[in-house]
């Protein structure tokens, strides 16, 4: 993997998070098993969607479901995805949202918005909604500088 701790522009596709633009960026361990990850992937210049995959947890620690590349996977909170013109939101079983990604296409590019309140394992909040991006607090995310790949 190529990681970076400045973030990087592309020309082509970004997301918005902690009030700026990057390529890409991941939260967590992607391959640590059962464990809290968030991964918005580097989109190719032939590509206009964005490549989120994640375990994503309740405020409880609890697993509410894995999303491999924009779809759920394993699902044992019963989460509900729903496709969306410009994106897709995934809720709970009680149908309060937990993930939002939404792309905006620019005349030379896209910009793909993430909101959401993202927990991990043991119920620590790793993202929050942030005006019409997001905010991780705590340790800063690992910016990306080319796919991730593996998903």
């Amino acid at each position: 993997m190529h990681f970076s701790e400045e973030s990087r522009i592309s020309a082509h596709h970004n997301y918005l998070v902690n009030g700026r633009m990057t390529q890409g960026f991941v939260l967590g361990e992607p391959d640590s098993g059962d464990r809290f990850f968030f991964l918005a992937d580097v989109v190719l210049p032939a590509e206009s969607t964005p490549r989120i995959s994640a375990r994503l947890y309740g405020p409880e620690g609890n697993l509410l479901c894995e999303v491999q590349w924009n779809r759920l996977g394993r699902n044992p909170g019963r989460c509900t995805y729903r496709s969306l013109e410009g994106g897709f939101r995934i809720l709970d079983e009680a149908g309060s949202v937990v993930l939002e990604v939404m792309t905006e296409k620019f005349p030379r590019g896209y910009l793909s918005g993430i909101s959401g309140r993202l927990f991990d394992e043991e119920g620590r909040l790793r993202l929050e909604p942030l005006g019409d991006n997001s905010r991780i607090p705590g340790e800063p995310p690992r910016f990306l500088t080319r796919p991730y790949g593996g998903f």
